[in-house]
């Protein structure tokens, strides 16, 4: 039974069906040391809204803030591949440089 009321708590939590007690309230300062113990306990998003009575959005904001997730301070950029040579041509799609059509396009500019 508990489960089950878990599960339409949920579902209402989403659907907007019910006000949350604490949606849109400013966080307090007890309400932000719960959100931080209970992230670094592992629990779920969902789970952590339901207790505070916040949206799963106002979970993710907050975390994201309060930097939990450390981005600020190890930011990680995408590193982007080499991207393999491409043919010129519209006859075929090999290496320019082994294509006979594409070299001109590849020779070295003569230098006089």
């Amino acid at each position: 039974m508990n489960s089950y009321i878990e599960t339409e708590g949920v579902i209402n939590m989403r659907r907007r069906t019910v006000r949350l007690d604490r949606e849109g309230d400013y966080w307090t300062d007890e309400e932000k040391q719960k959100l931080v113990q209970k992230f670094l306990e592992g629990e779920g998003i969902t789970a952590i809204a339901l207790e505070l009575q916040r949206s799963e959005p106002a979970i993710y904001q907050m975390i994201e803030k309060l930097d939990l997730y450390n981005r600020k301070s190890q930011p990680q950029r995408r590193k982007s591949l080499p991207k393999p040579p491409v043919c010129l041509c519209t006859n075929c799609r090999v290496d320019p440089a082994c294509c006979p059509n594409c070299k001109h396009y590849m020779a070295e500019p003569e230098v006089e």
